[in-house]
């Protein structure tokens, strides 16, 4: 994989700040489907969390909570006129931050229960 900014990362970032407050994962796998037409992997969600967090654009709480820090939130409020236009601001922004090396394990069954849950509930 990549050293480098992916459109995971992007995708990612995008959901967490749709919220502007803490979302759960079953939130963010709510917003990338809403998105992107498409659930997030697990290896997607892995990475991108580790170059979030590790370029200081996400936090992440306990019971796998996230949200995304002030300099996280100036990259999802710069503002396009559609969603298409607004993940192509951030993944041009995102150049502009080193990708975090911190590495994120997702506790075992974490992500297959929160993808569990969002059929459920969709």
């Amino acid at each position: 994989m990549s050293d480098g900014w992916e459109f995971a990362d992007t995708w990612v970032l995008a959901a967490i700040g749709v919220y502007q407050r803490p979302c759960t994962m079953v939130e963010v796998i709510g917003a990338a489907d809403w998105i992107n037409h498409a659930v997030l992997l697990e290896d997607e969600v892995a990475s991108a969390l580790g170059k979030l967090t590790g370029a200081g654009l996400v936090r992440i709480y306990e019971e796998w909570t996230f949200e995304l820090t002030d300099e996280g939130t100036s990259l999802w409020s710069e503002g396009a006129g559609d969603l298409q236009g607004q993940l192509q601001l951030i993944e041009a922004q995102l150049s502009a931050f080193e990708p975090g090396r911190a590495a994120v394990k997702l506790p075992r069954g974490v992500m297959d229960q929160a993808l569990a849950d969002y059929r459920h509930g969709s």
